[in-house]
């Protein structure tokens, strides 16, 4: 594969030299100009309120069929993680699963946090709920509706993630295989 250089070094009228060669290859531009495109699509008002009229499962289902149709295009563009050379859809779907638990674990963006912050568990946005934390802390709600708030806290941000990442890791590693 054929690199790029490009050299950034400061005109002989400066009394110094940074010296710094970038290499990037056409694919790495294209992923940048790809990224760019979604940053402008994702942020466009129709985006955000079509977000906004679903519920906080919902949404972040639309946001993982997009993070993992990016996974998938960057594991056949040569993707290595974690030292594990991606070769197969599932091995995708174990990364995606440790990058969701990842997620929970540090997004800060559930009804939990509102809660905890504000006293209340009513009143945002069903787009700040739709993350990892916030549509897993929500399922708990829709499923143990009279859990007390700490039950639905140690089963959104430890059991969930610490399941995920279990399953996620013997998915990646190919140590299970499904079908």
């Amino acid at each position: 594969m054929s690199r790029k250089s490009y050299d950034f070094v400061p005109s002989a009228e400066q009394n110094f030299s940074l010296g710094i060669r970038l290499e990037l290859t056409s694919k790495e531009v294209a992923l940048a100009v790809v990224l760019a495109v979604m940053g402008f699509i994702f942020s466009t008002r129709q985006w955000i309120l079509f977000l906004s009229g679903l519920t906080p499962l919902e949404g972040l289902v639309v946001y993982y069929i997009i993070l993992y149709g990016a996974l998938y295009v960057l594991s056949q563009l040569g993707l290595v993680v974690l030292g594990i050379k991606i070769k197969e859809p599932l091995q995708t779907f174990g990364l995606l699963l440790i990058t969701f638990a990842f997620f929970i674990v540090v997004d800060w963006e559930s009804a939990y946090v509102q809660y905890v912050t504000i006293g209340s568990l009513e009143g945002a946005s069903p787009v700040f709920l739709q993350s990892e934390d916030g549509a897993v802390f929500w399922v708990w709600q829709q499923l143990l509706p009279t859990a007390p708030v700490e039950t639905w806290r140690l089963l959104t941000y430890v059991l969930t993630p610490f399941m995920l990442t279990l399953i996620g890791g013997l998915l990646a590693s190919e140590k299970i295989k499904l079908g």
